[in-house]
């Protein structure tokens, strides 16, 4: 036969460890289930449905195991027996460890004990995460995509590859930057793609641990306008026309009237025109990005 008498109840080494919870909780009156978990993002909900007749609360903590390093960060009770409950946890920090106890509060002895199901409890995970990536952004200055991501923890971590797509669904590596190995130190990461595409770009890292396990962090998109930054000189011009451009790009060669004349295929850095057989008069070099710039041609 089940004795509810609290000096009958079982008890975890755990159980002197616990600061009074907060509230008008009673911590006394019901034995202790301890359980520990990983958080897998900065909230997580601990849903406790409990059997008939069984008054159920939580209490949860960061820090521990030892004696003295729990502090509590939320607890609850149910409102009544066989009600469920749930406690919402906010303020977390990915990969860390977090402990909580489910005990028995009520005065009356037949309701500080049964059974229960964690029913729809969420964020808590079952190990470490090997990387707590706390943000990944994409930035575009210029022509260039500048990639910043930061961890707020690492464990074992050996290096994260960075992959681009055109399309979404086919990567390819970009470049690779080492990890820290493990660390309990916020660390920021940052890598610039030079050759992005013109319009949506897609990146996302994969983070390769010492023993070659891996896992993807959510896909981020950068969308890229590219500004051909270029110079015609001499101007005007007799016999060759310098073109200096930032990109490799095709450019249109028109005339006054807008006619198209010449494809001109450009190189980044410096391209020579020759515009000897080209009349006097006022001419125009159109660009892939929808930009024109003006020369004139003397005789």
């Amino acid at each position: 036969m089940l004795d509810n008498r609290s000096t009958c109840e079982p008890s975890t080494a755990m159980d002197p460890c616990a600061p009074t919870p907060s509230g008008t909780i009673p911590a006394d009156n019901g034995s202790n289930l301890w359980f520990k978990f990983y958080a897998t993002g900065a909230t997580a909900a601990i849903h406790v449905k409990q059997s008939v007749s069984f008054m159920a609360a939580i209490q949860a903590f960061s820090g521990g195991p030892t004696c003295g390093a729990l502090t509590e960060i939320g607890s609850i009770v149910a409102s009544g027996i066989s009600t469920g409950v749930i406690l919402n946890l906010s303020g977390l920090t990915a990969g860390n460890a977090y402990y909580f106890r489910v005990f028995g509060s009520s005065s009356n002895s037949s309701q500080r004990t049964g059974t229960f199901c964690f029913c729809g409890s969420t964020g808590m995970g079952s190990a470490p995460l090997p990387v707590a990536l706390t943000s990944f952004k994409a930035n575009v200055e210029k022509n260039e995509v500048k990639l910043s991501w930061h961890t707020a923890s690492e464990h074992n971590n050996k290096y994260f590859e960075v992959q681009h797509s055109v399309d979404g669904n086919n990567f390819t590596a970009i470049g690779t930057i080492p990890g820290k190995g493990t660390t309990t130190i916020p660390s920021d990461y940052l890598f610039g793609h030079a050759n992005p595409v013109a319009g949506v770009n897609y990146y996302r890292l994969k983070q390769i641990d010492i023993d070659d396990r891996y896992e993807y962090s959510d896909v981020i998109t950068a969308k890229v306008n590219y500004r051909n930054l270029t110079s015609l000189y001499p101007n005007p011009v007799k016999e060759k026309l310098i073109i200096s451009s930032s990109v490799n790009t095709e450019a249109n060669l028109l005339n006054e009237a807008g006619q198209k004349l010449q494809i001109i295929k450009l190189v980044k850095g410096r391209n020579e025109l020759g515009i000897s057989k080209l009349q006097g008069g006022v001419y125009f070099i159109k660009f892939s990005d929808g930009s024109i710039q003006k020369f004139n041609v003397i005789k």
